[in-house]
């Protein structure tokens, strides 16, 4: 067996596996919002928000690990979307914005994952006053608009739809989505998201757009 036949095969098994994590991601990111389930917004009095914990704490405290495992694999199905646009030949300011956007976001998720986990563990704690305890609650339950989610999109959009680096259909949605954080439905896009996630993981590990091998490649035998 040559090094580069046993090379395009781990790529061609990298490039059917990775996209999978998008749909653990879906998966885990659904898991985790149902788990930690109806939550106060920000505008709840403090006073109330002790006994909110003292029954759903670790529901909460369950739905941030989830959350943040759900973040972990969406950071593995970003990679092998950057991966797939990369060996389209799409130009690298493209690449780039994918990259960032899928950074930016991953980093926001993790912090999100764990605040909710620190609610669920702090919010039973009798030495934290129910003021400090709001001032992390309103951290959790309000959000602002996803600069990570629409760079990602966009960069996706792009490679998509102009280098056909992805499905257009996946490029035509994503480009919708990454509208909506600007937009009354900012909350509904965010669901949406999730499952554009587990979709694209399916569509991409289908068809995992390999490059074609160049005709001048040279193969190196071993033994």
């Amino acid at each position: 067996m040559s090094i580069e036949s046993s090379t395009d095969r781990t790529e061609e098994a990298l490039a059917r596996i990775a996209p999978v994590a998008g749909v653990l991601s879906a998966g885990m990111t659904a898991a985790g919002t149902l788990t930690i389930g109806p939550f106060p917004d920000g505008s709840t009095p403090a006073g109330d928000l002790p006994g909110f914990y003292a029954a759903h704490g670790s529901h909460v405290a369950l739905g941030g690990t989830l959350l943040v495992l759900g973040t972990v694999c969406f950071a593995i199905f970003a990679a092998a979307v950057w991966a797939r646009v990369r060996s389209a030949g799409v130009p690298l300011v493209l690449g780039g914005i994918v990259l960032l956007g899928a950074a930016v976001q991953t980093v926001s998720d993790l912090q999100s994952g764990a605040v909710y986990r620190l609610l669920g563990q702090i919010g039973v704690d009798r030495h934290v006053t129910p003021e400090a305890l709001q001032a992390w609650h309103i951290w959790g339950s309000e959000f602002g608009v996803g600069g990570g989610t629409t760079l990602f999109l966009l960069g996706v959009a792009a490679a998509g739809i102009a280098y056909r680096a992805i499905p257009r259909w996946l490029a035509w949605a994503g480009l919708l989505l990454a509208i909506t954080p600007f937009t009354p439905f900012g909350f509904l896009g965010s669901l949406i998201f999730v499952l554009w996630v587990g979709l694209a993981g399916v569509a991409l590990s289908i068809r995992p757009g390999l490059p074609d091998r160049r005709p001048d490649a040279v193969s190196a035998s071993v033994g």
